[in-house]
């Protein structure tokens, strides 16, 4: 990108990056659901690689933001796709590093009773749709389905919540070295909360590219 690129050609090739790196971000939240109900050495490194690239991405797309901040001296419109994508790449590299804290605890998902091991696919692959409908959103600059995301967001703490007296019921109940490990799950259900409110604020974000408010 240099000085003689046309705003208009900057701000596209922008938003095309963020969308690429956002599909990298679906690909480990596959891979990652996956690994609830599978678990696998192959997928959970072909997950810390691609956040690798995720970490490249990220920086890559810092600077070409304050390019264009400083280079092509955007429109308050074009100024606020690129303040706002550049919040959305801060959130995507920060939902990446969510997905890999918690990896190690996976292997253990099936120490959970069925019921509380199927509830937390549930909540898993429902953040993943919401994932995907912010996407399609930033992409689109349509906000039209802001009342299915609320309504799944609402799901999400609703299982959460759910998902949490249920686990602290079997550590009770349980003893020894199980109930510890069903203790540290906890901390994978409360990612994937931590997940879900990140992309509520890559929602905000896009309400504010396309709106100007939240």
């Amino acid at each position: 990108m240099t000085t003689r690129t046309p705003l208009r050609r900057d701000l596209a090739d922008l938003k095309q990056k963020v969308y690429l790196m956002g599909e990298k971000c679906i690909e480990i939240s596959s891979l990652y659901n996956t690994l609830i109900g599978n678990y696998s050495t192959n997928l959970e490194k072909r997950l810390t690689d691609i956040t690798e690239e995720i970490k490249k991405d990220c920086k890559e797309l810092n600077d070409q933001c304050f390019l264009v901040l400083t280079l092509q001296q955007p429109l308050i419109k074009d100024l606020r796709l690129v303040i706002g994508s550049l919040q959305i790449v801060l959130n995507l590299e920060k939902l990446t590093d969510q997905y890999k804290s918690t990896l190690s605890a996976l292997p253990d998902v099936n120490l959970l009773s069925s019921s509380v091991k199927d509830q937390l696919i549930k909540m898993a692959s429902i953040v993943q749709e919401l994932l995907t409908i912010s996407l399609t959103l930033y992409l689109s600059s349509n906000n039209a389905q802001s009342k299915e995301i609320t309504k799944k967001f609402s799901e999400i703490n609703y299982i959460h919540d759910i998902l949490y007296k249920q686990i602290l019921s079997e550590v009770a109940t349980e003893g020894g070295q199980k109930a510890q490990i069903e203790a540290q799950l906890l901390a994978a259900v409360r990612s994937q909360e931590k997940i879900s409110d990140l992309i509520q604020s890559i929602v905000e974000q896009i309400n504010f590219i396309i709106s100007g408010s939240n």
